[in-house]
């Protein structure tokens, strides 16, 4: 991120167990503990917001354009790789939602003994 030398420290209480989960999800997203809670800020409060505003805006810039110069096959390339890594995440999500209720249902199911 560029000027952030230029930007003054912010001190943040968060409890342990908190500050465990991000740095977890820092590590794995190859980032520091300030810049992933900086990415969850930006995405909750810029795509959250609208979570299929701009995916929506991306498909329908797919669908409608025909990239002929080179910049719009370049900004073509990049806007099917955001939309599939988009979709991607969402189908990751989802699919962690059924495993959960597959698994509860397992445990529903069991006779107890």
């Amino acid at each position: 991120m560029r000027g952030t030398r230029n930007i003054a420290p912010f001190g943040l209480r968060m409890p342990d167990e908190l500050k465990e989960a991000v740095q977890n999800r820092a590590t794995k997203n190859g980032r520091s503990l300030n810049s992933e809670i900086l990415q969850i800020l930006f995405e909750t409060i810029y795509r959250d917001a609208q979570p299929d505003g701009w995916l929506e805006k991306l498909m329908e810039y797919i669908k409608e354009k025909d990239p002929s110069s080179e910049d719009d096959r370049e900004l073509f390339a990049h806007a099917i790789s955001e939309a599939l890594k988009e979709v991607t995440m969402r189908i990751e999500k989802e699919n962690e939602r059924l495993i959960a209720i597959a698994n509860a249902q397992l445990k529903f199911q069991k006779k107890p003994t």
